[in-house]
């Protein structure tokens, strides 16, 4: 068993879709039973329901269900309070494959959506005041609870009666002898057993990449290394890691800093079946991120292990597009759409990654704005993918879309698209946004950008638009990127390699934020070009991520933030 599963204290199954559905009415939702159970971090919360749930006896003082909500308010109340109960020590929830197939009865679908109206109106807010909640560290579990329950109260999330009964049940449960608060709470204001736990995660993973260095001779990376105490310290003092006092960025910028409340997932994309490789991208970005998500065709059987030092890592979480939806990467870019309407909360962020590409992860960027390598390059490239049916003959399908569209998110959506296009430029006072969308002109080389939260749900309801009438990649980012507020990278252009993909080590610096591409399939065998990859980018990452080093440049304040053509 993993350390992270020990630490998991309720398990959410989901049914297997509903039996005999009727297809029309959208109730005919399956799942894949072989996908592998999801683990929420702390600080991330999910809604769930009472149905097909198994709780540990250690989380019984979790089990109250709300009595002053609605018959179908009480159990997703009681989910979100849940959550926030087991974080104050550290634990989490986990989510594992289907084992059920559910015969759905007759339903008012009136009468269950006003009965579901609190859900509507308040998810956000209660998922903001316990995300904010404190308890101090100097009492105990049953005392935070109950301190809890009262909040709630103020704050109208919930009934005094309830308040009342929380009280009464936890007492009851004593009585019984089925009482387990024995869990130290985690300081709400320091954090420190999380962060030095993370920095041992890094220092583990990291090791077996020095070990698997070591196989091809290369043994400059075998060297003393800081305690995992002084390693999170380092990391919390580390200025490349902090927020600049001068920047315009809201956000806290240190990945490494266990904030709760700033929270970024790293979604990996190949173009082709995952095979080798799952396991070195792991080590590298696991540790400084709430959630990496693999996403591509995900066949387990296909998947090569053929060591210690870079075999997946369990459990992992991935989504499966077959080979047809992601196609050969034509549109990786619907991977963020996917994960966004998976509806982690708490999420700042999403970095698309695609898997031969580097993210040298100490590199400042602004997390509150759209971050693209190069943004938008001059109009006239781009014109293969253009000519190509996934060019204008989808952006003349996706005008067709548009003008026959009744759905108020996508008008909403679209909407944005134009004003924003508009705003940055890239629109001609004689032209409108569907001139602009089929001018067959402009391409944005995407394997690596970031999505603050702040736009991802405009980005995810225009690209599925886009997605769904086969967009190519460059072309679909180009007009995304060209309707937002953006920043581009230091060295962005040289970040991609055209003539000299075979000197990539020569070319990889610390000064960028990312280059592509360096396949990880050369370096399944101990050979040379495993050996230079250790020379190069792990070397690196060892003097500034492990040896603190600071000398490399980031992006000052008064760099340009964004390209106009």
């Amino acid at each position: 068993m993993s350390r992270g599963i020990e630490h998991f204290f309720d398990l959410k199954s989901i049914s297997n879709g509903l039996l005999n559905a009727d297809s029309n009415s959208g109730l005919d939702v399956k799942f894949n039973k072989f996908a592998p159970p999801i683990a929420l971090s702390v600080g991330t919360f999910s809604p769930w329901n009472s149905q097909n749930t198994l709780f540990h006896k250690s989380a019984f003082h979790t089990l109250f269900l709300p009595t002053t909500v609605s018959f179908r308010t009480t159990d997703i109340w009681r989910s979100f309070i849940l959550q926030k109960i087991l974080h104050l020590s550290g634990l989490t929830v986990s989510f594992v494959p289907t084992n059920t197939i559910q015969f759905r009865n007759a339903h008012d679908y009136l009468k269950d959506f006003k009965n579901e109206k609190q859900v509507y109106e308040d998810s956000g807010k209660i998922i903001e005041f316990l995300n904010d909640w404190k308890c101090s560290k100097d009492i105990n579990l049953e005392d935070c609870i109950n301190n809890l329950s009262e909040d709630l109260v103020e704050n109208n999330l919930w009934g005094e009666d309830d308040s009342k009964l929380i009280k009464l049940f936890l007492n009851d449960l004593k009585s019984m002898g089925r009482m387990n608060l024995e869990f130290e709470l985690i300081d709400p204001k320091k954090y420190d057993q999380e962060s030095i736990r993370k920095a041992e995660q890094k220092l583990n993973y990291f090791g077996d990449l020095v070990d698997w260095c070591n196989e091809t001779g290369y043994s400059n990376l075998s060297k003393s290394f800081l305690s995992a105490k002084q390693l999170s310290e380092k990391h919390e003092e580390s200025y490349v890691l902090q927020q600049d006092k001068n920047s315009v960025c809201s956000l806290n910028s240190s990945i490494f800093k266990p904030k709760y409340s700033i929270i970024k997932v790293l979604i990996a994309v190949n173009n082709y079946p995952w095979k080798y490789g799952v396991g070195l991208i792991q080590r590298l970005y696991q540790p400084y991120f709430a959630a990496v998500i693999f996403c591509g065709s995900w066949y387990s059987d296909e998947v090569i292990d053929v060591d210690n030092y870079t075999s997946t890592l369990n459990p992992i979480n991935y989504i499966h597009m077959n080979p047809a939806e992601i196609h050969k990467g034509y549109f990786a870019y619907h991977c963020v759409t996917l994960v966004k309407e998976m509806r982690l909360n708490n999420v700042k962020g999403y970095f698309l990654v695609a898997d031969d590409t580097i993210f040298n992860i100490w590199q400042r960027i602004d997390y509150s704005r759209v971050h693209h390598l190069m943004g938008p390059v001059a109009e006239q490239h781009g014109n293969n993918w253009w000519n190509g049916k996934h060019g204008i003959p989808a952006a003349k399908n996706i005008v067709l879309t548009i003008k026959n569209n009744t759905d108020p998110k996508i008008e909403k959506a679209w909407k944005q698209f134009d004003q924003g296009l508009k705003t940055y430029g890239y629109m001609k006072d004689n032209h409108t946004v569907f001139d602009e969308i089929a001018s067959g002109k402009g391409k944005s080389i995407s394997d690596f950008f970031y999505i603050p939260t702040s736009q991802s749900e405009y980005y995810a309801v225009l690209m599925r638009v886009f997605y769904e009438n086969l967009f190519f990649l460059e072309l679909a980012v180009n007009k995304f990127v060209k309707s937002v507020d953006h920043q581009v990278a230091r060295k962005g252009r040289r970040a991609y390699l055209w003539g000299n993909r075979n000197n990539w080590d020569t070319y990889y610096s610390k000064q960028m934020v990312a280059m592509h591409p360096i396949k990880t399939s050369q370096f399944q065998k101990t050979n040379e070009n495993r050996k230079k990859y250790c020379g190069s980018v792990l070397q690196t990452w060892s003097d500034i991520i492990f040896g603190g080093s600071q000398n490399f440049t980031v992006k000052a304040d008064d760099d340009p933030d964004r390209t106009v053509e």
